[in-house]
């Protein structure tokens, strides 16, 4: 196994150094027979070498944020349209080999430039979910991977909902923001939410070229987050300026547009802030894991050449022994916690979280229809039915952002039965990226009956009411010789046909009700019905993934101690020759092993 890294400085120092130690330990593991742990190492270090630098960018429709990610890692990758939104998430990510794919229900398929732009921007197939993009970008190659997100302006909605969910496994959110205005109500509550979970939260006012006086606007943006109490970096960026930079290649004009756009200190910014943190914390989570691994390893030659040195050794090659049976039974008794730990863990979470969804839902429910107790429906509904979206959309984001902490949470708790007292677990494989490919779309909500009476409705109504009232009356007023038609059956007759009129009006105005209040529990039931899904396939997941993750571990312990029993046992059996040789190739493994242990160590 080969690990490349690209970063600079100290952080490709440390990189190297961390691909070096793992490459190492694979050998060892290699040379010692332990193909399953060297197949371990290689794919578990590989994962905890990535820095994992996630950056989410957010922002409302039609502010830049497509052309944002383009500039940032100096290609043109993201579909961009002058008039159509994005409309699914795209991944841009380092490859050695480039990729295009979109990623749905029916599962991956890779596509040109023009299949993934009419995806991205039309939604020409509701099936996809996110699109894909990898490519060997310096930027991305240190590290860092850049989501493109749809439009959310505020915390409400589907798209904000599928954003806040991504945040508890986000290392930045950078909002886009146009430099023509001020941040709004509803991106200033987007941050809000962001700076609560995330580490590095950036706000890049965009298409600065055509809006001289963005300074000002940069200066109001930061004295309202200080008003909200909201600690953000705000920059102002040319996505443009860029791009014609970027077109006359490495020449004093271009370096001046590239300087004057912005962009390469924003990328200073999230190679700080982002990027080298993020180098460091796995680099340490690689060198701990390796020496957890060879920590394990080396049980098996120690008791070996305990039990070759021969009998002036018997006292060493006992404890060896004691220490590798007590090894065995610690991970047995460590895989039944762990796995309780899991299994209840993840029972408890899809109970919780399924609570946690149905009673912020019937809240909004409940708001709802006492809003519509007190209003005609088809007078307010074009108001209403935002609304509503809104706040089932900002329920739904708030439910999985708690379910997105509370998984990494049981993750860190089952790491923890793998790491040593007072030692920092191990990142735990939690799936990324499931809320943005599946949360996309919630159900749309459908329009009532609000068909309102007429006026020719209404007239026969009322002819229809006044009608009794003309025939009773004229019928009593002919016995004292008047007509059937007279002033007072006429007068009954209006009267009986107003109250008439009016009963059928508020008859109609609760049939409204009714049905506006029946499309709204419908609605809240298939909102509960989707996410249900997504949230208990999501919990499956994890639970498989941490499942087969530690299991593997557990086993790789375990396999450890019973191989040091049987070094012992056949090295006893060894004639003097082959005794000398294997002692020597022993004492060399070891050499190895405490080198590389003594490399983790500093």
């Amino acid at each position: 196994m080969t690990t490349t890294t690209t970063t600079t400085g100290p952080a490709r120092t440390g990189r190297r150094e961390a691909a070096a130690v793992l490459d190492a330990a694979v050998a060892i593991a290699r040379d010692l027979g332990r193909d399953d742990v060297a197949a371990s190492l290689a794919r578990n270090g590989s994962r905890l070498l990535d820095p994992g630098a996630r950056v989410l960018v957010v922002g409302d429709y039609k502010q830049g944020k497509s052309s944002l990610v383009d500039a940032l890692v100096g290609a043109d990758l993201c579909p961009a349209h002058p008039d159509v939104a994005t409309a699914l998430p795209t991944v841009v990510a380092h490859a050695d080999e480039p990729y295009t794919v979109l990623v749905g229900a029916h599962g991956r398929e890779d596509v040109t430039a023009a299949r993934l732009a009419g995806a991205v921007t039309a939604r020409d197939d509701p099936a996809w979910m996110q699109a894909e993009i990898g490519r060997a970008v310096p930027l991305l190659a240190e590290g860092l991977t850049l989501i493109d997100t749809p439009g959310a302006g505020g915390p409400g909605g589907a798209p904000a909902a599928a954003v806040l969910a991504e945040l508890p496994a986000a290392d930045a959110v950078l909002l886009v923001s146009d430099a023509s205005r001020e941040l709004a109500a509803g991106e200033v509550e987007l941050l809000r939410a962001a700076v609560a979970h995330v580490a590095t939260v950036v706000v890049a006012l965009t298409r600065t070229d055509l809006h001289p006086a963005w300074r000002e606007v940069r200066d109001l943006d930061l004295a309202l987050l200080a008003e909200r109490g909201l600690t953000v970096e705000v920059v102002g960026v040319s996505a443009e300026l860029e791009r014609h930079g970027r077109t006359r290649g490495d020449t004093e004009t271009g370096r001046e547009l590239e300087v004057a756009s912005g962009i390469p200190a924003l990328r200073d910014l999230l190679r700080r802030r982002v990027v080298e943190p993020g180098g460091r914390r796995a680099e340490r989570a690689v060198h701990r894991h390796v020496a957890e691994v060879l920590g394990d390893l080396r049980a098996v030659p120690v008791v070996e050449l305990a039990a070759l040195e021969g009998p002036e050794r018997a006292r060493e090659l006992d404890e060896a022994l004691a220490a590798a049976t007590a090894r065995a039974a610690a991970t047995k008794e460590r895989s039944a916690r762990w796995q309780q730990t899991l299994a209840d863990g993840v029972a408890d979470l899809t109970s919780d979280i399924e609570w946690d969804l149905r009673d912020r839902v019937r809240q909004v429910v409940r708001t709802a229809e006492e809003t519509l107790e007190e209003v005609d429906p088809a007078q307010v509904w074009d108001q209403f039915e935002p609304w509503l979206a809104e706040e089932v959309g900002r329920a739904v984001a708030t439910t999985y952002l708690w379910a997105g902490e509370r998984t990494w949470w049981l993750a860190e708790r089952v790491a923890a039965h793998f790491a040593d007292p007072g030692s920092e677990p191990d990142r735990a494989p939690v799936p990324a990226g499931r809320f943005t490919a599946e949360l996309s779309v919630l159900p749309e909500l459908a329009t009532p009956d609000l068909d309102r009476m007429a006026l020719t409705q209404g007239l026969l109504v009322g002819l229809r009411g006044s009608y009794g009232g003309v025939l009773m009356v004229g019928l009593v007023t002919t016995l004292s010789g008047m007509a059937l038609i007279n002033p007072f059956s006429v007068g009954a007759g209006v009267l009986l046909g107003g109250r008439t009129l009016r009963d059928e009006r508020r008859r109609a105005l609760r049939r409204r009700r009714l049905d506006a209040r029946r499309v709204v529990r419908q609605h809240a039931d298939e909102v509960q019905f989707v996410v249900g899904k997504h949230t208990k396939d999501m919990l499956r997941e994890v639970q498989r993934t941490l499942r087969d993750h530690f299991a593997g571990r557990a086993d790789e312990v375990a396999r450890g101690a019973a191989e040091a029993v049987a070094a012992a046992t056949g090295a006893r059996d060894l004639d003097a020759q082959v005794r000398r040789r294997r002692t020597a190739e022993v004492r060399a493994q070891l050499a190895r092993l405490d080198d590389v242990l003594a490399r983790c160590a500093a």
